[in-house]
């Protein structure tokens, strides 16, 4: 093995001779996006700054002094395990296949040698890597450069290039073969039209859809919670109505954003997870850069609509929502207990948020119900989480402070805190508040038993294993729920009625 000059890129042969025939043809290949269904300095920096937010200062000192050196110090801070990065089968058995050809197989990429050399020997498949140094920054003509002096010292006689993006172009141009993976509809036109062979691995992306799932439109029903303020104070006219449907639209569009945020730093835990592997960042299908710029447009436009539509005071909600949630996904998610606070917290946002949108009043009584009953809730999503974990054989979930051993204590905690929101539901139907707004009628009290079904219930299939991840988008897909719900509306508007009659 040879060591490369300080301002070349890193060479990394694996063999120090071989036979004349090996020399004949080369197989070149990108890392990111292409040996990889991640780019590693993104997702790595990313990771970083999201976990350390003060970094953003020092990353933009280390860009001043290069690319290079700024990857070189990334890479030194993440330091991540070569195992845990998602490679592409199907680029493995294309590297299977140009091997058994007698091939001479290369990687080739901008990533830094602290990240391209570790996968490389932990693959065991590659004859040579080049890569960035600190000095020096292996792209696009650089990269070119670097592969033509190898393909020459080597004598190949011709040579492969996989790579992902518009970047490589230079490089395909030299080579005589060209392999891209997962190729947009305009990158592929560009490359038949350099005439020569062009073979695609993966499919030809278009993105719409990881960009919808990456939106998680599904979780917008947890924002329904905005207009219970409305319902509950009886001001169901047609301003407060189009002002709750405005902030459900407006905190939808930032909590698709933080949804964005939170999977870009969770994209290497995602894929130890059975289901969350399939997630666009975590799987590869939508970029990282990518899933930035869209959690920019949707925050630009969940704020804008904010400060045009709605109160001054519904912005400053929305952006201590924000602030909660970054950090939250940068540090306080792997606190175990502050996090189910931090969860419940947020839904309780999500009710304030509602009041002062249609400017009516939020009960002490029913913030304090929504503490205790989101608290209850948030323990059942982490009980579920480490539920599963147990079945397939885990003990800790990755970027949680949980371990499985502490299962029926969540489940204590949980269903306790539960059942004191019902306490608390059942102290208001006899207060001075309830009168004033209900009368004497008793009615209203027929709630605190379906809440307290409800909670029961939810507890019973979360110790079956019959339950989501996320406690309140099951409720409103379960049709158990859907009716408990409904009655407990039902309840509430024969209260009001009654309470009119009265009057």
């Amino acid at each position: 093995m040879t060591t490369a000059a300080p301002d070349e890129p890193s060479l990394h042969p694996r063999k120090a001779t071989v036979t004349a025939d090996r020399l004949v043809r080369g197989s070149v290949w990108d890392l990111d996006y292409t040996l990889l269904s991640t780019d590693t300095f993104v997702e790595q920096l990313t990771t970083s700054v999201l976990r350390r937010p003060w970094l953003v200062l020092v990353v933009g000192v280390w860009l001043v002094r290069g690319r290079g050196y700024c990857k070189d110090r990334i890479a030194a801070l993440a330091a991540t395990p070569p195992e845990s990065w998602p490679v592409r089968p199907e680029a493995l058995e294309q590297i299977a296949a140009d091997k058994a050809e007698g091939r001479t197989i290369v990687l080739a990429t901008a990533a830094h040698s602290r990240v391209a050399r570790p996968l490389a020997d932990h693959l065991g498949c590659f004859d040579t890597v080049l890569a960035s140094t600190e000095r020096h920054n292996l792209k696009s003509q650089r990269k070119s450069a670097a592969i033509s002096r190898l393909a020459r010292d080597e004598g190949w006689e011709s040579y492969s290039y996989a790579g992902d993006c518009p970047a490589d172009l230079p490089i395909w141009q030299a080579a005589d073969e060209v392999r891209v993976v997962n190729p947009t509809p305009c990158l592929l036109r560009h490359l038949r039209a350099l005439g020569k062979p062009v073979s695609v691995l993966g499919s030809i992306e278009t993105g719409r859809a990881a960009v919808l799932q990456a939106c998680r439109p599904h979780q917008w029903a947890k924002n329904l919670l905005l207009f219970l303020p409305m319902m509950l104070a009886h001001r169901v006219d047609m301003p407060t109505a189009l002002a709750s449907v405005i902030a459900f639209i407006a905190f939808s569009l930032c909590a698709s954003g933080v949804y964005i945020i939170n999977d870009i730093g969770d994209a290497a835990a995602d894929r130890q997870h059975p289901h969350k592997r399939y997630r666009p960042f975590a799987s590869g299908r939508l970029k990282i850069t990518s899933g930035i710029q869209l959690a920019g447009l949707v925050f630009a436009a969940g704020l804008g609509l904010s400060w045009a539509c709605l109160p001054i005071e519904f912005l400053g909600l929305m952006l201590l929502y924000l602030i909660a949630n970054l950090a939250y996904s940068s540090r306080l998610k792997q606190v175990p207990v502050l996090d189910v606070l931090m969860l419940a917290c947020m839904y309780a946002l999500r009710l304030e948020a509602g009041a002062m949108a249609a400017g009516v009043p939020l009960s002490d009584w029913f913030l304090t119900f929504s503490l205790f009953f989101f608290t209850s809730l948030a323990f059942a999503k982490r009980y579920t989480e480490l539920q599963r974990l147990e079945a397939a054989g885990g003990s800790a979930p990755a970027g949680r402070g949980y371990e499985v051993g502490d299962l029926r204590l969540l489940e204590m905690l949980g269903s306790a805190s539960g059942y004191v929101s019902v306490l608390v539901l059942a102290l208001y139907m006899n207060s001075d508040q309830m009168r004033s707004i209900y009368g004497e009628s008793r009615l209203l009290w027929l709630v605190c038993p379906l809440v307290l079904y409800w909670i029961t219930r939810l507890w019973l299939l979360a110790n079956r294993g019959r339950l989501d991840d996320d406690p309140l988008v099951f409720a409103f897909r379960d049709r158990t729920s859907l009716c408990t719900g409904a009655a407990c509306g039902v309840v509430v508007l024969m209260a009001s009625l009654f309470a009119r009659v009265a009057s």
